[in-house]
């Protein structure tokens, strides 16, 4: 950092730790001279997007030069239908990661008090850091989110709770009884923030039904949701949250006025409408996961059942090693070293040929790297 940037900088922002994003395909390319390589490292749709939405990116031309709506009306009127909830009980933003800068903007002070369980996604510290508000990490049973341990640590000062479930980068889903009693035993002054991005995929019987309790009145959570995992719209950063009208209005007070462009409004709501693509995504990647338990049994590794688009899987190796040598064999998985996990990668579930390419390369990595006391 140029040493003139400190002294105008927010304390904040010099806390918060940058995102590293995956690696790219174009980036893995240039670096290694390959002409073809698989990314199966940012969890997306490997399916595409709908070709309704493609069909109406075609016919959005002639409004390029017009600012979109600022509080992203139509998407917000078409949720409510689908969702049954109140417009007023909806905010659009920049991706779901832009939905929880508005609200960590909207509703943290300097030294609010916050609780991330201790392996989660990393957006949450962000915005908690640039507020300086402060965190306290929560403990695991394993790799599953330690609810006891959450409930234990809350105090007074406690203002909110983020939670991710399906849980990345672990996969793993919160059974809906223990998470639906831990949101209703939440004191009112504490805010639980619930991040569904990867909902669609769970289980039925793992999903908490959590917009269901917002609407019937609960206060004090917040659910997010995302485009970019069942729909595929990754590239264009829509996302939006569920909360109580009053914490609706105080974001709507503070987001950027034009955070979500016309394209990316006007296609998500056409991928809303191909429930055909959505189903299919849905199914393949069932089918494809059961694919993936076949082959991580086949080469005894051990990995989390995964309610989501993605698998960690521990390799008994570091992590970092086993990503560098598969990308030299053109496939991108992500290292989870930065979670505290460094033997596992996160590897995204893709088309079936593109899984049976990992497989038959996985496993030549792992013999290149014997396993400690191997």
């Amino acid at each position: 950092m140029d040493t003139q940037v400190p002294r105008f900088a927010n304390p904040g922002a010099l806390g918060a730790r940058k995102y590293v994003p995956g690696k790219s395909v174009k980036e893995a390319m240039a670096e290694l001279g390959l002409k073809e390589v698989v990314k199966m490292a940012s969890n997306e749709n490997p399916f595409g997007s709908s070709t309704k939405a493609q069909a109406c990116l075609a016919e959005l031309a002639s409004e390029l030069h017009v600012y979109p709506d600022a509080m992203s009306e139509a998407l917000r009127g078409r949720l409510s239908a689908k969702l049954d909830v109140p417009r007023e009980m909806l905010t659009i933003g920049n991706g779901a990661d832009g939905v929880i800068y508005n609200l960590g903007m909207a509703v943290l002070d300097q030294n609010d008090e916050t609780l991330i369980p201790r392996i989660s996604y990393p957006i949450y510290e962000s915005i908690i850091r640039v507020m300086r508000a402060t965190i306290t990490y929560t403990a695991m049973k394993g790799l599953r989110i330690d609810l006891q341990d959450l409930a234990r640590r809350i105090t007074p000062r406690t203002k909110a709770i983020f939670l991710c479930n399906p849980n990345n980068p672990t996969g793993d889903a919160l059974p809906r009884a223990e998470l639906l009693a831990f949101l209703q035993s939440l004191p009112p002054t504490v805010l639980a923030v619930l991040d569904e991005a990867y909902i669609d995929f769970a289980d039925p019987e793992y999903r908490p039904g959590a917009v269901a309790l917002v609407k019937r009145g609960m206060k004090n959570l917040f659910v997010l949701r995302t485009f970019s995992k069942l729909y595929g719209l990754a590239g264009l950063r829509v996302g939006y949250g569920v909360g109580d009208p009053q914490v609706i209005e105080l974001i709507h007070r503070i987001k950027p006025p034009f955070g979500v462009s016309t394209i990316a409004e006007r296609l998500a709501l056409a991928a809303l409408e191909d429930t055909e693509f959505a189903w299919k995504t849905l199914e393949d990647c069932a089918r494809e996961k059961r694919y993936f338990s076949a082959e991580l049994g086949r080469l005894d590794l051990d990995y989390v059942p995964s309610h989501t688009n993605f698998v960690l899987v521990d390799t008994k190796r570091d992590c970092l090693e086993v990503f560098q040598r598969l990308m030299t064999r053109g496939l991108i998985v992500r290292p989870a070293k930065q979670y505290g996990l460094p033997t596992s990668v996160r590897i995204t579930v893709g088309q079936h040929h593109e899984n049976v390419r990992l497989f038959q390369e996985l496993p030549k990595v792992l013999a290149e790297l014997p396993a400690p006391g191997a």
